[in-house]
This record gives structure tokens, sequence and C-alpha cells, in this order.
């Protein structure tokens, strides 16, 4: 297995991409996901707030569509809450959240710092700390927050018994190891190098002719590179109704890192 590069130090900064470019980011009355009202704060907020590795220093890299609803919302809201902030925008839709991520990482702050990646559009609580996953193993290249689902929405990620990624697939249910859309890569290096294997191998790794993050794991594994699974715990989702995203099929083996109580 092969050790990537240097070893990160404790006090390692996050690049945090924060992909708003998708087709059903803007409503039709002119607002946008973002702003959907979740327990008295946006959507957006609720979910930056939740995550363990989010603070007021951080400098996020949003990546917008250059349309009237984006440009409102970016004023009135992102240059008002996230003043450090960094914003990529986008002429025209991108080919998936894989690219629009890629297009993110043009303006990240630190290319040697982990990159997370963070569609924003699942809530959930966690205690992981990305940096210090990343410090404590140099063999370590990727993440990705999980939680114990079948619902066909979600993209999962099939284990080994030693809890080492195999596959990733985009929302193909390979397990009961539901993504969570937050996805994190060693540097900028990995990432770049895990997108590139998706390109290479878009023919199985696109859905429905896009390329999303999720299958860029599989990237991360074809450089030599372990991925492993953070629990997600109490997720509400929006995409779905009433925000749960059900039982999990309780016939399905899990590895000791994923919840049973999403």
């Amino acid at each position: 297995m092969r050790d990537a590069r240097a070893r990160l130090g404790h006090s390692t900064p996050l690049n945090v991409i924060i992909p708003l470019a998708g087709q059903d980011f803007e409503r039709p009355d002119g607002s946008v996901k973002a702003e959907m009202a979740v327990g008295g704060a946006t959507l957006l907020s609720a979910t930056l707030k939740a995550r363990p590795w989010w603070s007021a220093a951080a400098t996020p890299v949003f990546v917008l569509r250059n349309t009237a609803a984006s440009q409102r919302f970016a004023r009135e809201t992102l240059r008002a809450e996230y003043p450090a902030a960094r914003i990529v925008w986008l002429s025209h839709a991108s080919g998936g959240a894989a690219w629009s991520a890629a297009a993110g990482a043009a303006l990240i702050a630190w290319p040697e710092a982990p990159i997370i990646v963070d569609l924003c559009d699942i809530v959930f609580e966690s205690d992981a700390d990305v940096a210090a996953a990343f410090a404590a193993d140099p063999a370590l290249g990727g993440l990705a927050l999980t939680f114990a689902s079948r619902h066909p929405q979600y993209s999962y990620l099939q284990l080994a018994p030693d809890g080492r990624m195999q596959e990733a697939r985009e929302k193909v249910v390979i397990s009961g190891n539901a993504s969570a859309g937050v996805y994190a890569f060693r540097d900028v290096a990995v990432f770049h190098a895990a997108f590139a294997h998706s390109l290479h191998h878009r023919a199985t790794l696109s859905h429905r002719g896009a390329l999303f993050v999720c299958p860029m794991l599989n990237g991360v594994v074809a450089q030599g590179l372990d991925v492993r699974c953070l629990p997600a715990r109490s997720v509400w989702d929006v995409k779905l109704a009433g925000g749960q995203p059900g039982p999990p099929d309780r016939s399905v083996a899990r590895s000791p890192a994923i919840s049973d109580t999403p």
C-alpha cells in the first residue's frame, strides 16, 4: 500500500468545497434550496454548523451557476454570512458534481491540506476528525461519511471485512453503507488523480451521463491508497419526504463503524 506523501500535522487546515450548481438548486419562485428552513435556520447554515470540522475561520469555496437567483443568494447570504468564502461561477450547468467540485479546487486556500467536498443537503451529527484521521494514517487517501440504509436515492460504498472500501457506486445499492454526501481527499493531488480516474472510466462510473463525487473514491483506491468510512448519525435528508432515509435492510452486513440508527 502506497505511503501518501508527507504525514499531515494535527494543526493542518481543511479545504471545504461546496458545489451548489445542481439542476435542483434553484426554485421556481426565485429562491434556492440552500435557503430552505430547517429548525429555525437555513439548510446551508444548519448543515455547516452541524459539521464538526466547521468553524468561523473556514475559507470555503462555493460553486454556483451564474444565474440571477444564485447571484442574489451569494450577495444576500454567502457574502454576509461567510465573508472569507471564495466563489466559482459557472456560466453553464456542469457535467455533474464531480466537475463542479473540480472547478472549486482551483480556488482552495491550502493545496497541501485535505479537501472536503460537502454537498450540504443532508444534515447529520458526527464527531469525525478528518484532519486527525489523515495525520494518523499515511496510507489513507479518502474518507466518506456514511450511514445505514438501502434507499435507492443514495450512493453506496462496499467495504472489505477490515473496513477498507472496495467499491463506490452512484445510486446503485451495492451494500448497506449509504453516503451522507460528504467526502474527503488527502490533498489536491489525490483529488485530481481521483477525478481523472472517473474521466477514464466514465462509461462505468457515470450516472445518467454525469460524473459525481462518490465514484471518485474508486480513483483513490486505484492510486494504491485506502478509503474508509466515518459514521453519520441522526440523518435528516431534505431530498426525502419527512427528511428520514428509512430503516436499513438488516440483512446487509455492515462495518462496525456504520451506525444502525441513522
